[in-house]
């Protein structure tokens, strides 16, 4: 198996992929880091919770085609023009949206002029979010080395703007410039890989009818996407919503820039599922087609190296949460510590998330997602209005976990065609150690 063609082919794609992920996170944790011991605690809440809004808001910019895409490049690579027009279009009009939807929200919650500004000056970022269709036509193609090469320059680019704010004493506001500038580059350059591969936008092909079928089948997904990142981000906005009322607006920004310098640990830990997923969802598509057992065994294969990885990097986090966390950032931060310890049980619902978007994209299940996604943002979004008050940042990080359980893992129990993946997450994490070589 190791040295069939297919099999190096998907390695390679998997390397230059892995590689960017990981020279990405060194940069952006390093500059992060740096900017964090700059900044302090209280401004870092502020920005924090200035990207949290725009994060949620997001996925106005794919309304949630990215999934689409993605499986017919693959399925169907005569309608690459089209795809691409119809995908781009839509991404442009939702930029549109976010940034008015943003608007109404910052006005109608009274926000001071200083977190508009930041809130803004990010949505205006999401307006050039229509050039990852590129990204995703690369991806079909197993060229992560073209992928890996435009993240990397653009998120070098960002970092050095960074540090040179923090090398010159520059006020927060120049901070959230940092997303603009590296979407602009990612922009330039994804359009000139495409053009240097013999292609040119000019032939992309926007079609009311493509865009119809794209947002006909993504539609649960734009539900489903805005739910997960409400799971994931809107404990940042309700922390400060809810705190800022009883502890007072520096009280409750100094909670949020803790809990957000954790949740970057986080994050960042989650990288290596994302690169699998990335790599491997075209071999998974392929053989959704041709073979359904061989499907099964690749989606359990996923499972088995999504959990041991969990294993890898969340038993030395627990341990040793606190003293990184002081490490690098200084005793500032150290609550944030205490709060990356508990935060190490939210990567086994992270890893095996990710893989699972695999089997919910191929079975096209994407109005199943978006029922567990809902119910999964509910029990959130209601467990903190009940915890933080009381347990403050400790409140939503047990709501992330009780609500990440029952979407990710529990929902599946419900009917008969999910029934199937639990049982092979639940092998996957029971025979970890058993990945098999599958042709």
């Amino acid at each position: 198996m190791f040295k069939s063609e297919g099999f190096q082919k998907y390695f390679k794609n998997f390397s230059w992929l892995f590689v960017d992920r990981v020279l990405r996170l060194v940069l952006i944790m390093g500059t992060t880091i740096v900017v964090g011991r700059y900044l302090g605690v209280e401004r870092i809440g502020q920005l924090n919770y200035a990207l949290a809004l725009v994060s949620i808001a997001a996925v106005l910019t794919s309304l949630g085609a990215n999934e689409v895409i993605s499986r017919d490049l693959v399925r169907h690579p005569e309608r690459r023009d089209e795809l691409l027009g119809s995908s781009a279009m839509i991404k442009l009009i939702g930029g549109i949206l976010l940034v008015l939807s943003l608007v109404i929200f910052c006005f109608a919650k009274s926000l001071d002029g200083m977190m508009i500004m930041l809130v803004m000056i990010m949505a205006s970022a999401e307006l050039f979010k229509w050039s990852t269709v590129i990204e995703y036509y690369f991806l079909a193609q197993v060229e992560g080395k073209t992928s890996a090469k435009v993240n990397i320059i653009s998120t070098v680019i960002s970092s050095a703007y960074r540090l040179l704010l923090v090398y010159y004493g520059a006020p927060l506001v120049w901070f959230a410039y940092a997303a603009v500038l590296e979407i602009i580059f990612y922009t330039g350059l994804y359009l000139w890989f495409y053009k240097r591969y013999g292609l040119r936008m000019r032939s992309w092909k926007p079609t009311w009818r493509m865009a119809r079928y794209i947002l006909d089948q993504s539609w649960p997904m734009l539900v489903y996407g805005f739910a997960l990142q409400a799971q994931l981000k809107i404990d940042q906005v309700m922390i400060f919503d809810i705190l800022r009322n009883t502890l007072g607006e520096q009280a409750a920004n100094v909670e949020v820039g803790q809990y957000s310098v954790a949740v970057k640990m986080i994050e960042a830990m989650a990288f290596l599922p994302v690169i699998l997923q990335l790599s491997l969802a075209p071999a998974i598509a392929r053989a959704r087609i041709q073979d359904v057992e061989l499907y099964k065994q690749r989606v359990t294969n996923q499972y088995r190296l999504m959990f041991l990885l969990y294993l890898v990097t969340a038993i030395p986090l627990f341990f040793l949460g606190e003293w990184v966390i002081v490490f690098l950032y200084g005793d500032e931060f150290k609550e944030a510590g205490h709060l990356l310890s508990l935060f190490a049980f939210r990567l086994v619902f992270a890893y095996m998330g990710v893989a699972k978007g695999s089997f919910i994209t191929n079975e096209s299940l994407f109005k199943f997602s978006l029922v567990t996604s809902v119910l999964g943002a509910v029990i959130n979004i209601g467990l903190n209005i009940l915890l933080i008050p009381t347990m403050h940042s400790y409140g939503a990080i047990w709501s992330t976990l009780i609500s990440f359980l029952v979407s990710i893992f529990l929902v599946d129990l419900f009917t008969a065609r999910t029934r199937v993946n639990f049982r092979m997450m639940m092998e996957g994490m029971l025979t970890f150690w058993r990945i098999r070589s599958v042709r």
